[in-house]
């Protein structure tokens, strides 16, 4: 299945996918009665901890109606859309300002199905292949003639970009540049990059001839694949890094979140090749019981999934240790198997869908669940809005802001007022506790609330949380919000350091989220200091 990142407490550019931490409970999968299609809301729902709603969508194979159920109980269907979806055959992103998730059908189509009031939008006019996004709003594509085209939810015509060459590969990248791949005249790869809806080039670089790219979910990475060989090109100057070459031809690369390591599946080789991104050769081996052709990365970071090049099952790999921590019987298909919010990951064991730990054993079982295509999202937009919400802003001084600029201004009062602040936890006070992502050599971790004078510390925007402080500091050094510049902040967990790259505290939700905003990077809130 396909996890999209997290969502619902920011707006998306780039980093590390975080989770909520959610208990598991098992059941059939007995359907309880409907509510109206394309109506929903979590009101039975238990009061839960700042931060996004664990949900996954399920359609028939075939298509059909969408319904929504929570990931902890799938068994229970919370809304069904008004439409019905096509034949799924991939997701591209999740756009959680609109509730909108974009996926290719199964004649290489993009469509939209909207979650606020169950639609599902019309192939567009434009046939594009190549489709791919990483906020779910802005999708990209090549066209017939090898131009670049983008589709926004709101255009009534696409963008349309034509580079020196025909492209044949598009990425885009969460800061809103996009790296369009072309074949070069010397016979490599030729790559530009555009911030739309510009065209002017702002960077190029030659790489080798490649057959697939493989991004990195940080968003500064992007990998070109070509035989035995791994190119590429990192940082914003996209500054190409020596290629890395391998002893038999590569099966499959699978990116850690932050880019921090790849992982490599060789032809014919039992176990995988570990690749640092700070030392452009295999560091590191991951022993396999047999050779793997396909391989999944957990876009939480907590485990790697891999595919035996015979039978029907799945290696559950802990990205921490690189140690195979269970085998488990799956069908592999372009949604299943996944890793799970809660760190379960769910399998195709037809007809129903299991979800297993991490050493392959079953929690719960849905029954039917095969016969469902299976999307995770994480979204507040079926929780009942706060009556707040629709109150006029006030300011302090009794005015009203008629300005951008202004409210920009104290958002930023409000940071530098907290800047300095001791967020240091009162005695026996809760530490920073992390609740996942290891894959890209990270950990995404989630700060509980901490309290200063009886009141919460307010919140902090979180850009990564990784293991490596070399990439915290790099990070954090590339990332500006309106001239504010984030911290790397150190936590340890069970013996493990993880390095954060934060902003704040701020006093609101909203001027942590638009500093975060400003940033223009992906990122997440959360409440309380580190």
């Amino acid at each position: 299945m396909t996890i999209l990142r997290p969502v619902g407490l920011g707006r998306a550019a780039v980093g590390i996918a975080a989770a909520v931490s959610l208990a598991g409970c098992g059941g059939s999968d007995r359907t309880t009665p409907a509510p109206p299609r394309g109506i929903a809301t979590i009101a039975s729902a238990p009061p839960t901890a700042a931060g996004p709603d664990a949900l996954l969508l399920r359609v028939a194979r075939a298509g059909g109606i969408v319904r929504a159920v929570r990931f902890a109980r799938p068994d229970s269907e919370i809304w069904t859309s008004t439409a019905k979806a096509p034949s799924i055959a991939r997701v591209l992103a999740f756009d959680d300002n609109q509730g909108s998730v974009a996926i290719v059908d199964a004649k290489g189509t993009l469509r939209r199905i909207g979650l606020r009031i169950g639609d599902v939008s019309a192939p567009p006019a434009i046939k594009l292949t190549g489709l791919a996004s990483v906020d779910g709003s802005a999708v990209y594509g090549v066209t017939a003639d090898g131009a670049v085209a983008r589709l926004l939810t709101t255009d009534v015509a696409p963008w349309i970009f034509h580079a020196p060459q025909a492209a044949h590969e598009v990425a885009p990248r969460a800061d809103g540049t996009v790296i369009v791949v072309t074949a070069s005249p010397a016979g490599g790869s030729a790559l530009y990059r555009i911030r739309p809806p510009e065209s002017r080039i702002l960077d190029s670089a030659d790489l080798p001839a490649a057959e697939r790219l493989v991004r990195s979910q940080l968003g500064d990475r992007l990998y070109l694949i070509g035989g035995d060989v791994i190119a590429g090109v990192g940082g914003r100057e996209m500054t190409p890094f020596a290629p890395i070459t391998f002893p038999r031809r590569i099966q499959s690369v699978a990116a850690t979140p932050s880019g921090d390591r790849l992982y490599v599946a060789l032809d014919s080789t039992t176990g995988l090749q570990v690749v640092d991104r700070y030392n452009p050769q295999a560091t590191a081996t991951v022993d396999l019981p047999g050779a793997a052709i396909s391989l999944r990365m957990d876009p939480f970071g907590r485990y790697l999934l891999a595919r035996p090049a015979i039978g029907d099952s799945a290696w559950i790999i802990a990205v921490g240790t690189d140690r195979v921590t269970g085998t488990v019987a799956t069908v592999w298909t372009a949604d299943l198997p996944f890793v799970g919010a809660d760190g379960t990951v769910a399998v195709n064991a037809y007809p129903d869908v299991a979800f297993v730990d991490s050493t392959g054993v079953t929690k719960r079982t849905v029954a039917g669940g095969a016969k469902d295509f299976w999307i995770a999202v994480q979204w507040n937009g079926f929780r009942p809005r706060a009556p707040g919400l629709d109150q006029p802003v006030t300011f302090p001084g009794g005015g009203a802001a008629d300005s951008t600029d202004t409210i920009a201004a104290l958002i930023m009062k409000s940071e530098r007022d907290s800047i300095g602040r001791s967020t240091r936890p009162e005695s026996g006070g809760p530490a920073p506790r992390a609740v996942i992502d290891t894959a890209h050599g990270s950990l995404a971790t989630r700060v509980p609330p901490l309290r200063q004078g009886g009141e919460s510390a307010g919140y902090v925007v979180q850009f990564a949380s990784v293991l490596n402080p070399v990439s915290a500091r790099t990070t954090a050094e590339r990332i500006s919000a309106n001239g504010l510049k984030p911290r790397v902040v150190p936590s340890t967990e069970a013996g493990t350091t993880v390095y954060h790259v934060i902003l704040g505290p701020f006093p609101t939700r909203a001027s942590a989220d638009a500093a975060g905003r400003a940033a223009h990077q992906q990122y997440w809130i959360y409440q309380g200091a580190p």
